[in-house]
């Protein structure tokens, strides 16, 4: 009898607390960082904002609209020559007055906006734990700032900062080991944009550059890959130019931070050499006679590893 009416009144405590205490912190997080997600990708605003890697920085404007279910946005670059990116729905294109206009076919715009606002965070906490630094000011706004900390020491961790009213990220950093920021995304200011047709009306009258077409990766056309990578990257792209000498491509990331590995031909190319500027590392190593480049954002110490552990299969040695 006694166990029973404890079990009852273990039950009815259970069901009485609040909603707040019945997920997990870590699964509050992830609603957080979804809603994050959600309202960068449906809300109607536009952002001011600056993105700075070392002593780069540069101003920026992104004005974004959610309209009968299609996406549509600008991002403008205010400094230096115009340059600024237009989406309409599932095409992105690209003016400036250093290249010829292009096109691509994508349903988002990555170009100096932060990564996170794309991510699948049920997967990342495989990687990274999420912490909850409290609350901060930007842009006049209060934040909630949740950390990213990786859960082994071969990539960056990411903070970011969430705007408490609609949930949008007002600060994004990329932070290595030693706690020093290696890129910066931070809102100046914000505001919803209430005439939509102001962007959704030039998207749909633009003439739109042509598409570039980008072939659909074949992920068995390969004789190299890495025979180590950190927990979690996965390939996402390769391509091969088919060109003499040739140039192959592969792209993997971990669903917040990328890479890619360029398998050269060429005999002229450096040995040896690594940098690393703001958030992007490069490493260049000649591996079983062929020159093997890493770009991306990863630690350099892991980008060594990853192309020292290059193996190739049987046919290429």
């Amino acid at each position: 009898m006694f166990k029973k009416l404890f079990l009852t009144s273990v039950f009815w405590i259970a069901n009485s607390l609040p909603t707040a205490y019945a997920a997990s912190p870590v699964d509050q997080i992830i609603a957080d960082l979804n809603q994050m997600k959600t309202a960068f990708q449906q809300q109607n605003y536009t952002m001011l904002f600056t993105y700075g890697e070392d002593n780069l920085h540069f101003s920026l404007n992104y004005r974004h609209a959610y309209a009968d279910h299609k996406h549509y946005a600008q991002l403008l670059y205010l400094d230096g020559p115009r340059t600024e990116i237009w989406q309409r729905d599932n095409t992105i294109s690209y003016f400036s007055a250093n290249y010829a206009p292009f096109s691509i076919r994508s349903d988002k715009i990555i170009d100096s906006l932060p990564n996170i606002v794309y991510s699948d965070f049920k997967q990342l906490a495989q990687y990274y734990d999420f912490v909850p630094l409290g609350k901060d000011r930007i842009a006049n706004r209060i934040a909630n700032v949740i950390k990213l900390m990786p859960k082994d020491e071969f990539r960056y961790a990411y903070t970011v900062w969430i705007d408490e009213q609609n949930s949008l990220p007002l600060r994004g950093e990329i932070v290595d080991r030693s706690g020093n920021a290696l890129s910066q995304f931070k809102v100046i200011d914000l505001s919803l944009l209430e005439d939509t047709t102001s962007l959704t009306e030039p998207a749909d009258k633009m003439i739109q550059p042509p598409a570039i077409t980008i072939y659909s990766p074949n992920t068995t056309d390969y004789n190299w890959k890495p025979s180590w990578l950190p927990k979690g990257f996965k390939l996402v792209k390769f391509h091969s130019d088919g060109l003499s000498p040739s140039i192959q491509t592969q792209l993997y990331s971990d669903g917040l931070f990328s890479f890619s590995l360029y398998l050269l031909e060429q005999k002229d190319m450096p040995i040896n050499e690594s940098w690393r500027q703001g958030v992007e590392t490069l490493y260049t190593e000649v591996v079983n006679g062929k020159t093997v480049v890493l770009v991306g954002e990863i630690p350099l110490t892991t980008a060594r590893r990853i192309v020292q552990d290059i193996e190739f299969k049987q046919d290429n040695k």
